[in-house]
């Protein structure tokens, strides 16, 4: 049996798909699309990457992070598509696990080959609240003028108009290639399978059909150990240390000068450097493994991932969430709503962000650790695909 693993060329994705992955335990060839940045990790965790990599969108942080969905339109869509059929055609795979590409959906279908979702809660059309408008939209000067209700409608109504609109290429695609026509861009996440990577209570959904699950989140396990950094920590424990990790999408450049007097008091270590490397109070790192370093870390302040956030969660760790991206809001808000994190947004006073910082760390209580683990198997998933 052949596994293809296609996720969306961002290290969230592609490092949740390496831990749904090695769930499973029967004998299959297991292959990921060639990332370029993160093959690493892949070929780390013991599986192969194709030689080929995939054409797709660009500049689609750049342009999300102005609510712009430009970087959607009929020459991305087809490139990416024809770029993925290709691949598939030359693979041959049993069957594909994908984790939010859009475009994928479209030539799984059209190779015939079926394909189990990888995603979150709110990208379905079952989630049980709203996908908040971006703090920066010039519609958020009316919501002082309205009803929760109200607002909540306009929400609603907008962004059915909005999706549908943006989901335009899809359709001509779809139409082209003799396909099912689907509504709207959420249906483009969809497989024939689907996998919500979150905790229920936290990301709630109504009437699920039967081939959507929850399979809890999927958070990586890094099994290497820094003893620098351990080092580092020990020698200056006089400090309560601070995690700051944006990911692939943040900007550690929204948190302001790092060497300012404010943050020498701290213990700052700071993910997704160049290489290991210290400066005074500051250790820049590569990766981190997080379970090494969470009994010392009091405070992560983060671009608002749904890993980043479920580990803190699960280890009791206080949160500043500083989403930069429409998605990391959608996110964001519902761990505020549930009192889990403080929310900081990059274009506020810095002196608010210092504030947050304090009383996190001095204040904190810890959260209810009850995050849920894997519920799924994976193996049951595979072989009801194998008897499709």
């Amino acid at each position: 049996m052949k596994i293809l693993v296609a996720p969306y060329n961002l290290l969230a994705h592609y490092l949740r798909c390496i831990e749904l992955v090695k769930n499973i335990s029967i004998d299959a060839e297991i292959v990921f699309l060639k990332s370029g940045e993160y093959d690493s990790f892949v070929q780390n965790s013991g599986f192969k990457t194709l030689s080929e990599s995939t054409n797709t969108y660009e500049s689609v942080i750049e342009k999300a992070e102005s609510f712009d969905f430009s970087w959607i339109n009929q020459k991305s869509v087809t490139n990416t598509v024809e770029s993925l059929i290709h691949i598939i055609e030359t693979e041959k795979p049993d069957f594909i696990i994908g984790d939010t590409y859009l475009g994928l959906r479209i030539a799984a279908r059209y190779c015939k080959t079926p394909l189990i979702s990888v995603f979150n809660a709110y990208l379905t059309h079952h989630y049980n609240d709203i996908r908040p408008v971006p703090h920066t939209h010039k519609a958020n000067k009316y919501k002082p003028r309205l009803s929760q209700a109200s607002w909540e409608r306009i929400i609603r109504t907008v962004e059915k108009l909005t999706l549908r609109k943006v989901h335009k290429p899809f359709r001509k695609i779809r139409r082209s290639l003799n396909l099912e026509v689907y509504t709207d861009l959420l249906d483009e996440f969809a497989g024939d399978y689907n996998l919500l990577c979150d905790d229920p209570e936290i990301f709630p959904s109504k009437h699920l059909p039967n081939n959507y699950k929850y399979c809890g989140p999927l958070l990586y396990s890094c099994h290497e150990h820094n003893q620098d950094l351990l080092q580092f920590l020990e020698n200056n424990k006089q400090r309560e240390t601070i995690l700051i990790t944006m990911g692939s999408t943040g900007k550690l450049s929204s948190l302001g000068d790092l060497t300012d007097t404010f943050w020498q008091n701290y213990n700052l270590v700071i993910t997704g450097a160049d290489e290991d490397k210290t400066e005074h109070n500051i250790y820049y790192t590569t990766f981190l493994n997080f379970d090494d370093f969470a009994p010392i870390i009091k405070l992560v302040i983060c671009h608002g991932g749904n890993g980043t956030m479920y580990q803190a969660i699960n280890k009791n760790i206080a949160i500043i969430a500083v989403p930069t991206i429409f998605e990391q809001e959608w996110n964001t808000y519902r761990f505020e709503k549930l009192n889990f994190c403080q929310i900081w947004y990059p274009n506020s006073d810095l002196s608010q962000l210092h504030d947050l910082v304090k009383s996190q760390i001095e204040n904190h209580k810890n959260n209810i650790n009850n995050t849920v683990k894997l519920k799924v198997s994976l193996n049951r998933v595979i072989n009801e695909w194998l008897f499709y």
